[in-house]
């Protein structure tokens, strides 16, 4: 009876915070500049905070430790390793991105090939991809909240809709300053779960329950392999990695916490420390997810994203507990209002700023981002309605897509000297196309192993080297 209690004290000390950073940056922006990348002029810390703490979404910390509870240790690859692999490509275009001075990337499109109807098309497609995704940490905050908390699950996602445009509002200097304390949280939390699991360890034989639930059959065969000897399993990881690594490396959101630093160099070292926070992370999530098999072997969810509350709730007899259910809300807001800030960008400057004629004012162009963020987190809230399910699977789709779609009109644009506007076009054009046409065609079972995104962005590919200049 007394853990809601619990809970819902961590959640009112997290709002209170909240409110307090949140406002930071409402009365310092005067343009789109400043509202998109906080005028360029992030040090290294809030950089490394708004990186890491917009990496882990919910489909890292919700959704993750469920994956390994019920796929066992080599799930690490097709994940935590998949993603890290993507961003540690992001080194090669730093100083190079860094050069063009743009609000976003679709921007950066339009310049380097010379193609406005790439920026205002590849914009379309980031919105409709933001907009899902935002929906997802909506879905997984409401999940969270809703069953720690004791409340209705409409309750509990429009509590996270309110505090999505509240942090969203002041800008990227909003989002850095709450992603700062969002940073201390997920970490702090992740650590703290861990060091549970470890000191249950002790009372508890662990490793002799699994193996003993492994020889009764209880576990799945390769439960401890690392990286299971089968052929299907090589064709998991490359899905893993062209759509979660490729998708990580092309992502906007990404790119742009590199050109909002302040200066090449600082976009660098925030690379390097955000990823050793990163594996630290993944380390205590996936000591979490093993721990959680030995403390309830038997449990049985339609959504591996519903396990890692359960055992939270039922399972962990320590007040920080209560810790740990605030990280899962950092993670969802943390993630989906950078998104948000990105999706505006896109529909404001990407497309609507491409089609029409007369400029508008910097307070016009700031009131429409606002009423923009209103309206597409609006419809997210109300996607999130339907509950959608596998929040892993649906990011995965996401990031694929969105890697068919960019990943060589950005690195080869960035990286080539020889490539053209049919180039860039072509490639994004037909990485998309075959993307949805496998993800219509290829069937459901057959998608674990070949994902649409291996023939998209083979195909995606082999445009952009048919296009480029003197190709015969």
């Amino acid at each position: 009876m007394l853990d809601p209690l619990l809970y819902l004290t961590f959640f009112l000390v997290y709002s209170i915070f909240i409110l307090i950073f949140g406002k930071h940056g409402f009365n310092k922006t005067e343009d789109l500049k400043e509202y998109f990348l906080a005028g360029r002029n992030l040090s290294l810390f809030p950089s490394v905070a708004s990186f890491y703490s917009t990496w882990f979404s919910s489909a890292s910390i919700l959704a993750l430790p469920g994956l390994v509870y019920e796929n066992g240790i080599s799930t690490f690859w097709t994940t935590a390793i998949a993603w890290m692999l993507g961003g540690v490509l992001l080194f090669l275009i730093i100083s190079k991105l860094y050069s063009y001075d743009v609000l976003t990337i679709p921007e950066f499109l339009a310049i380097r090939y010379q193609a406005p109807i790439l920026q205002i098309g590849v914009g379309v497609i980031l919105v409709v991809s933001y907009v899902l995704y935002i929906m997802l940490q909506i879905t997984g905050f409401g999940i969270v909240v809703s069953s720690l908390l004791e409340i209705p699950y409409s309750l509990s996602i429009f509590l996270v809709y309110l505090f999505i445009l509240y942090t969203t509002f002041g800008g990227l200097y909003s989002v850095a300053r709450t992603d700062i304390f969002h940073f201390i949280l997920i970490f702090l939390s992740t650590i703290v779960g861990a060091s549970l699991m470890i000191e249950k360890a002790h009372r508890i034989p662990f490793i002799e329950q699994l193996q003993l639930l492994e020889e009764n059959g209880q576990l799945p065969a390769d439960f401890f392999y690392f990286f299971p000897n089968t052929w299907s399993f090589v064709w998991v990881l490359l899905s893993a990695f062209f759509a979660l690594g490729l998708g990580v490396a092309a992502n906007p959101q990404y790119g742009i916490r590199l050109i909002s630093a302040k200066s090449a160099r600082v976009a660098q070292k925030m690379l390097v420390i955000s990823f050793i926070f990163i594996f630290i992370t993944y380390c205590a999530i996936f000591i979490l997810g093993i721990g959680l098999r030995a403390l309830a072997p038997d449990l049985t969810f339609q959504r591996h994203d519903e396990i890692y509350p359960y055992i939270i709730h039922h399972e962990m007899a320590s007040p920080l507990k209560g810790f740990i259910f605030i990280s899962i809300i950092a993670a969802s807001i943390s993630t989906a209002n950078s998104q948000l800030l990105i999706l505006a960008s896109s529909f404001v400057h990407d497309i609507y700023g491409q089609i029409k004629t007369q400029p508008l004012s910097n307070a016009k162009s700031l009131n429409m981002v606002r009423a923009t963020i209103f309206l597409f987190g609006s419809i997210s809230l109300l996607c999130s309605l339907f509950q959608p399910q596998a929040i892993v699977l649906m990011s995965g789709h996401i990031w694929g897509l969105i890697s068919s779609m960019l990943f060589f009109p950005v690195f080869g644009g960035l990286l080539l000297k020889n490539v053209t506007k049919k180039s860039a076009v072509y490639s994004s054009l037909s990485g998309v196309l075959t993307y949805i046409i496998g993800f219509l065609f290829i069937p459901p079972q057959v998608q674990s192993i070949i994902h649409p995104v291996l023939p998209a962005i083979v195909i995606s590919g082999l445009c952009y080297w048919l296009g480029r200049k003197g190709h015969r």
